[in-house]
C-alpha cells in the first residue's frame, strides 16, 4: 500500500492547486481510495462519514494515517437518507465557519451517500473530488494498483448557473430587489463565461438601481443607472442581443428622470425646499416616483402602503398647484398670494386688499357648503390636503374643475379619501385599507393626477411608461437560463 500511495501522490501532486483545510469523506467499504486523498490532500480537519456496516473501514484509515482524535470527526449516517447525510454536511460547514477550502470526497459509501455528499456540496458551493481509475478488476471490485487517479468535479451551478440566474430573476420580477442583488452580485463573479457574466452584471446595477430608487436614495440610483448606461452604450455595437440592450433608450429617459430627482439633496442641504416645488422638471420626477412606488405595492398586495403614497402624491398635487399662486403648504404668507385672474376673473376687478377678502369669502363659503359651517374664521399658516384644495378651488385653478366635475362633488371625494388614509393602519387607525377602498381611492388620485398633468402640459402616460421600472424577464433578449447567449 505504501508504493501505491507514493506512486498515487507523485501522479497527482500537480493537480493539488491549493491548501485543503477540510475534508468531508463518505466512507464505504474500501479503505485505499479514501487514504490517497488524505495522504495527498493533507487536510487540517476531517468529517468521516459512515454507517454501522462501515465503521471497521473507517478504524483502518484512522490506523493507516495515524490521525489524532482532535484531527476529526466521524458521524454515523443511515446510508438510505440522503437528508441525513446533507444535514451532517451543512452542520460542520456552518461549525468550521463556513470554510472557502473544504473538500467533499464521495468516492466511498453507498449511491445514496454519495450522491447526497455531491448534491451537497453543490448546493454549499465546496469543491467536490473522488478517486477513480480507468483500469477497473471487476472480480476483485477494486482499481488495479496504480491506476487511480484523483478527479475534480466542477459545480454545474457555478459552471452555468442557470438556476441561480431564474432564482435572481425571479426575486427581480417581485421586486426584490435586494434579494436579486445579492444572488446577481454571486454569479456576476463566478460564472465562467464572460458574455452570461457581463449580462449578469447588467441586471445586477439596475437592481442597484431600483433599490435605491425605491428608497428614495437619488444619489446613489443616480449614480448606478450613469454606470449602466455607460456599459450599455460601450458594449452595444458589438452585443446587441445582449440582456438589457433592447431597454437602452427606456434606461436613458430613467437616467434622465433621476437626473432631476438627483438635485433633490443638495438643494434640501441648502434648506431650497420651496425651490424644489417650484422646479417643473423636479415634482414631475417626484410625483412620478410616488406613483411608481405606490403601483409596486399595489403589485405587492400592500394596499395600505400603496395607499399612502398615493395620498402624499395627491398632497404634491396640492403642493405644486399651491406654489402657481405663491403659496406654500408649509409657511402660508396670504400678502405675496399671485391672484390668476385667468382662472377667475374676478380677481382681475379687484384690488389688493379687495382680492383678499374676495378669497376669504369664497374659502368660507366652500366650507359652509362642504361641512356646513365655517369653523375658524381666520386662515391657517399651515394647512392640510384639504384645506388646500378648497383654496385651490377658491382661487379658480383648473385642477379642481378639470373635465368640467362640479368642484364641490370633487371636494367631497378628496375628503372621503382623507377619512379613508386616517383610518389605515399606518395613520390613525388600527385597521388594514381592503382592495375594495384602496381601489376607490387610487381611482380618484388617477383622475387628479391626469388632469394635473393636462394643467401642467407634460403627458400622463408617456410619463408613466417612461417610469415604469424594466423586468429583465421582459428583454426581447432574455432567454431561459440565459444559456442561449
Amino acid at each position: 500500500m505504501k508504493l501505491i500511495e507514493e506512486d498515487f501522490i507523485d501522479r497527482n501532486k500537480a493537480k493539488v492547486f491549493e491548501k485543503v483545510e477540510y475534508l468531508v469523506v463518505s466512507v464505504g467499504t474500501s479503505y485505499e481510495p479514501i487514504v490517497l486523498n488524505i495522504r495527498l490532500l493533507r487536510p487540517k480537519r476531517i468529517l468521516f462519514l459512515h454507517t454501522a456496516e462501515t465503521e471497521s473501514t473507517l478504524s483502518k484509515i484512522v490506523k493507516y494515517c495515524e490521525l489524532e482524535v482532535v484531527e476529526y470527526e466521524k458521524r454515523r449516517v443511515s446510508e438510505t437518507s440522503p437528508l441525513d447525510i446533507y444535514q451532517e454536511i451543512k452542520r460542520s460547514y456552518i461549525d468550521w465557519g463556513k470554510p472557502g477550502k473544504m473538500y467533499i470526497d464521495f468516492t466511498g459509501g453507498t449511491k445514496a451517500m454519495s450522491a447526497a455528499a455531491a448534491m451537497a456540496g453543490a448546493m454549499i458551493d465546496v469543491q467536490l473530488v473522488y478517486v477513480g481509475s480507468n483500469d477497473y478488476l471487476t472480480d476483485f471490485r477494486k482499481p488495479n494498483p496504480g491506476s487511480e487517479t484523483l478527479f475534480y468535479i466542477d459545480n454545474p451551478l457555478a459552471i452555468f448557473g442557470d438556476f441561480e440566474i431564474e432564482k435572481a430573476l425571479a426575486l427581480f420580477e417581485r421586486y426584490n430587489y435586494a434579494g436579486a442583488q445579492e444572488k446577481l452580485g454571486e454569479l456576476k463573479e463566478n460564472i465562467p463565461d464572460p458574455s452570461i457574466r457581463q449580462q449578469m452584471n447588467f441586471v445586477y446595477l439596475l437592481a442597484k438601481v431600483y433599490e435605491a430608487w425605491d428608497a428614495l436614495d437619488f444619489r446613489e440610483a443616480f449614480a448606478y443607472i450613469k454606470k449602466l448606461n455607460h456599459q450599455l452604450r460601450r458594449d452595444r455595437m458589438m452585443h446587441d442581443s445582449f440582456l438589457l440592450m433592447d431597454c437602452y433608450e427606456y434606461l436613458e429617459k430613467q437616467e434622465e428622470i433621476l437626473g432631476y430627482l438627483n438635485e433633490i439633496p443638495e438643494m434640501l442641504k441648502k434648506r431650497h425646499n420651496i425651490d424644489i416645488i417650484k422646479s417643473k422638471n423636479i415634482m414631475h420626477a417626484l410625483m412620478f416616483t410616488m406613483y411608481q412606488s405606490a403601483c409596486i405595492r399595489e403589485k405587492q398586495e400592500k394596499y395600505d402602503m400603496a395607499t399612502l403614497l398615493f395620498y402624499r402624491l395627491l398632497e404634491m398635487i396640492e403642493q405644486r398647484r399651491m406654489s402657481h399662486y405663491g403659496l406654500y403648504v408649509s409657511q402660508m404668507n396670504y400678502a405675496e398670494i399671485r391672484y390668476d385672474k385667468k382662472y377667475q376673473p374676478a380677481y382681475g376687478e379687484l384690488d389688493a386688499k379687495g382680492q383678499f377678502e374676495y378669497f376669504k369669502g369664497k374659502v368660507k363659503e366652500i366650507k359652509m357648503e362642504l361641512f356646513g359651517r365655517t369653523g375658524n374664521e381666520y386662515l391657517p399658516e399651515q394647512v392640510s390636503l384639504l384645506e388646500g384644495f378648497i383654496m385651490l378651488m377658491a382661487l379658480g385653478d383648473p385642477i379642481i374643475h378639470f373635465q368640467g366635475k362640479r368642484e364641490n362633488d370633487k371636494l367631497k371625494r378628496i375628503r372621503a379619501m382623507v377619512y379613508l388614509r386616517n383610518n389605515s393602519i399606518f395613520a390613525h387607525g388600527l385597521g388594514p385599507v381592503s382592495y375594495g377602498d384602496y381601489t376607490k381611492f387610487k381611482n380618484i388620485v388617477l383622475e387628479i393626477f391626469k388632469g394635473f398633468c393636462e394643467v401642467e402640459r407634460v403627458s400622463y402616460q408617456a410619463y408613466a411608461n417612461n417610469i415604469e421600472w424594466i423586468n429583465p424577464l421582459k428583454s426581447k433578449n432574455y432567454v431561459m437560463g440565459m444559456g442561449g447567449n
